[in-house]
């Protein structure tokens, strides 16, 4: 099936619909309030999410953001495609990039997507948990630029991190644990992460 981008009605969910990955191109190229995953060869429409997982999303957003500070190359981003070789483009709940090509008005690809993707943070859901783990995963490995791949639990303080430079072992941070991301030198807490999100915390 095509989808076309320009109906009367452009903010029209495309949600379950079965598509080529050309059609499934064509649909975000048109600036939308959506945003879409191809997975299986349907289209999901993943915008919206539950008050917790936004509220971790945000939280972690900020703490990154926070470190980084406001000069230099390093940026935050929510709610925006990222590019994968040979791949249909994902979006992640939290992604950091230093590359300028993915800020810079006039070096970033039209329509945007994020080509240099450095951390990804994926906060898990029941409905797509599996897909975090694995296909989504692996598309993200795709990226040359990554580094660190790290899901964050709702239900409890728990996060996982997946570093390249262990070949992607598991790392699992709980309670009060304080994780290090080395490469830009930045630092997660649980009980920040979690602080006023989780009735334990």
């Amino acid at each position: 099936m095509v989808l076309d981008p320009q109906q009367d009605d452009e903010y029209t969910s495309a949600h379950g619909i079965p598509m080529t990955e050309e059609a499934f191109g064509q649909l975000i190229q048109t600036e939308s309030p959506y945003r879409y995953e191809l997975i299986g060869g349907i289209a999901y429409n993943m915008t919206g999410s539950s008050p917790k997982h936004s509220a971790l999303s945000s939280r972690i957003d900020l703490l990154l953001s926070e470190q980084l500070g406001r000069r230099g190359p390093c940026h935050t981003h929510r709610d925006q495609y990222v590019a994968i070789p040979d791949r249909p483009p994902v979006v992640p709940d939290v992604v950091l990039t230093c590359d300028r090509g993915d800020w810079d008005d006039d070096e970033y690809a039209k329509p945007f997507k994020i080509r240099s993707p450095l951390i990804v943070v994926e906060v898990l859901s029941p409905s797509t948990e599996a897909y975090d783990r694995n296909e989504k995963f692996a598309r993200y490995q795709r990226c040359s630029t990554l580094e660190v791949y790290i899901l964050v639990s709702q239900m409890a303080r728990y996060v996982e991190v997946y570093r390249k430079s262990s070949g992607w072992r598991q790392e699992v941070f709980t309670g009060m644990q304080l994780i290090h991301l080395e490469q830009l030198d930045l630092e997660l807490s649980l009980a920040e992460i979690y602080d006023g999100i989780l009735k334990e915390a």
